[in-house]
């Protein structure tokens, strides 16, 4: 999907519920600041000051909106940002824009270093020849979820379940309550009725082959080696061509290519969201006509 579109994905009033919770949080009382930089009009440039993937213009722009500020861009969501460069500009209220500038930065530089990531895995899936998908996990920071799982999206990845109602999963601490594997594969399937699927960790093909038999959909290879993986994976299709196998732990962009192979069908990376490293931008406020350009660090 075009980068441009997923910003339909976004529900509004979720999106400015999210928005206000953040402004909030950062200015709960008194402004102070705001005595200093008055209400007087202003405007800002944003800048893109080290490499990767542009991704979170639709929170950026709900931000300024909600301080009545305007917001022009001039590069498109999902482009690949060569420092320095200048991605947007702001024009409001002095105290509006500088209420709105670290929150916007914060959000911005984070989604953003989560598109690069995730834009990096794809691409070395697609070196290695594997056409399956790259996705993340629920492994997100409470509180800024839809941000991080919109930032997979642009990066290309797949947001894998979005909460626990996405998708049944059947964990390795779900199979210790239920007794079993099959007794946890049997209530899932229930539960599932027709609406959902069924995906169950397994740490052996035994685990895996009786998950298939009693009903599941998805079979999660947890933390097994690339060597361990790829015999164990083709044999559970050999048995169930139908049920897709999902590997995952330990899986990083350095042995991302090791974990590919044609009976894999989803390499799931929690480090998308909880290693990325965000990019950096700025918001330099100017009063000439051309805005100067910021040092990198």
């Amino acid at each position: 999907m075009d980068a441009e579109g997923l910003a339909l994905l976004l529900p509004p009033v979720t999106l400015a519920a999210l928005v206000d919770s953040w402004l909030r949080e950062d200015c709960p009382g008194l402004n102070y600041a705001a005595l200093v930089s008055g209400a007087g009009p202003s405007q800002a440039v944003l800048w893109a000051k080290s490499p990767g993937v542009l991704a979170g213009r639709p929170f950026f722009d709900a931000i300024f909106t909600q301080l009545n500020c305007q917001v022009s861009w001039f590069l498109p969501e999902g482009s690949k940002l060569v420092p320095v460069a200048r991605v947007a500009e702001v024009r409001g209220p002095a105290h509006c824009l500088l209420l709105g500038e670290r929150v916007a930065l914060n959000m911005l530089a984070r989604c953003s270093g989560i598109a690069s990531a995730a834009a990096a895995a794809v691409e070395a899936a697609r070196g290695a020849g594997w056409t399956g998908h790259v996705a993340g996990t629920r492994k997100t920071t409470p509180g800024f979820r839809l941000v991080e799982k919109y930032g997979l999206l642009v990066g290309g990845a797949a947001s894998h379940r979005y909460d626990l109602g996405g998708l049944v999963m059947v964990k390795d601490n779900h199979v210790v309550a239920a007794g079993g594997v099959e007794k946890a594969v049997r209530a899932a399937r229930q539960a599932a009725d027709f609406a959902l699927k069924v995906e169950v960790e397994c740490s052996s093909l035994q685990e895996a082959v009786q998950a298939a038999e009693v009903g599941a959909d998805l079979v999660l290879l947890d933390n097994f080696k690339p060597e361990e993986l790829h015999p164990t994976a083709a044999a559970l299709k050999t048995q169930f061509p139908s049920v897709a196998v999902e590997a995952s732990g330990g899986i990083n962009l350095d042995n991302l290519p090791q974990f590919c192979g044609p009976h894999i069908d989803v390499i799931s990376m929690g480090m998308l969201t909880q290693a990325a490293p965000a990019l950096d931008f700025s918001l330099k406020l100017f009063a000439e006509e051309v805005a100067p350009v910021p040092k990198t660090r």
